[in-house]
């Protein structure tokens, strides 16, 4: 683009000059320069921009030569006022376009010392007078450099302004890329969430399962210990349960387990854990419960599900619980001795007849298993 502004420029420069030197006595070495310096010069300077590392820097270095070259030739003259005007505006505007105004006074400064220290030099008289022919060229040459630099900077500008505006599009895509992304990720907590929560739920019952019991009671045992807290543990069994599968289906044997699971749910505590220990059998964790008080609650519970009527379809089903009761710290210390303990307590209960509650046995508690060595 620059090079072939300058090579238009440098052609109506050569007519203004050459109109402007008819008939006045210069010499064929003379003549000789200008031709190289309007034909040849401006393909020189591209020559050296192409090669250059920084071709932007070289284009306005390359202003700066055209603004002494100019400046040697307007003085040459004899600084004809509208030839220099002309000349003059447009190196000032072309290197303003791609330098600023900085480089625009110094290309100012380069036009007029060159040309002046030439006038000092050679004595070359000042003569003001520019030709009508010059002048009207000077003036269409002038309109015409003009209208080619605004018609430059409108190029420029619009394509800034196409940046801009991709820019602000991709700034834009980008917010709404992220925002679609922290949405999944929201998303994806949600369903992580979701995901471990149903692997510690049973699928039947809603209530927590083996899994998430023997991580929890861990947790509830260390903290009891640590703040001197007692704990209680519930073992619950479904008296008949295999009966009430052969006769009313398995189906209503679901509902059973439903029910109970629902009346357990209700009547804990929020910092109970209600869990479905497999089968028929249950499991409450009473963190900070003392044995008398636990088994308060687990009478409770028998005497409640035992007085309930459980429909399922045109049946009418009721049941009772044999419970087993164990407390820390009289019955173990660990997980597996509790859970052993309440156990054997369910045992006695389902042996000495079914719908009751017993209380491991304190005067002989079951060890706390040892590590295998």
């Amino acid at each position: 683009m620059i090079h072939r502004v300058r090579t238009s420029g440098f052609v109506m420069g050569f007519a203004i000059f050459t109109t402007h030197m008819l008939g006045k006595d210069y010499s064929l070495l003379v003549w000789g320069l200008l031709l190289l310096q309007f034909f040849v010069y401006p393909h020189l300077l591209h020559w050296r921009t192409r090669r250059a590392a920084n071709p932007m820097q070289a284009e306005l270095g390359n202003f700066l030569i055209d603004a002494g070259t100019m400046g040697l030739w307007s003085a040459g003259l004899g600084y004809p006022l509208w030839i220099t005007f002309a000349v003059l505006t447009c190196n000032v505007v072309s290197i303003t376009l791609y330098g600023g105004s900085r480089s625009a006074l110094q290309a100012i400064a380069i036009f007029f010392l060159g040309g002046l220290l030439w006038v000092a030099l050679t004595g070359q008289p000042i003569n003001l007078h520019t030709d009508w022919p010059a002048t009207v060229l000077c003036t269409v040459g002038l309109t015409i450099f003009l209208l080619m630099a605004s018609n430059t900077a409108f190029h420029r500008n619009r394509k800034l302004q196409e940046i801009r505006a991709a820019l602000r599009d991709s700034e834009q895509a980008l917010h709404r890329a992220n925002d679609a992304l922290q949405q999944q990720l929201r998303e994806i907590h949600v369903l992580q969430g979701q995901l471990h929560e149903q692997a510690n739920r049973d699928p039947l019952t809603g209530l927590y399962n083996r899994r998430y019991l023997d991580s929890t009671l861990e947790r509830e045992l260390a903290r009891c210990q640590r703040e001197g807290q007692p704990l209680s543990l519930v073992l619950i069994d479904i008296d008949h349960f295999k009966l009430i599968n052969d006769t009313y289906g398995h189906l209503a044997g679901d509902e059973v387990l439903k029910q109970l699971a629902d009346m357990l749910s209700a009547q804990a505590r929020s910092a109970d854990v209600v869990c479905r220990f497999g089968g028929e059998e249950f499991l409450l964790l009473l963190p900070n419960m003392s044995q008398t008080t636990a088994l308060a609650r687990a009478e409770q519970w028998r005497q409640r599900f035992a007085a309930s009527t459980i429909a399922f379809g045109e049946f009418r089903m009721q049941a009772t619980l044999s419970l087993g009761l164990a407390s820390y710290p009289g019955h173990g210390t660990s997980a597996q001795a509790l859970i052993r303990c309440a156990d054997h307590a369910l045992y006695r209960a389902k042996t000495e007849g079914r719908n009751r509650v017993i209380v491991a046995d304190l005067v002989a508690p079951l060890p706390d298993p040892t590590p295998e060595t």
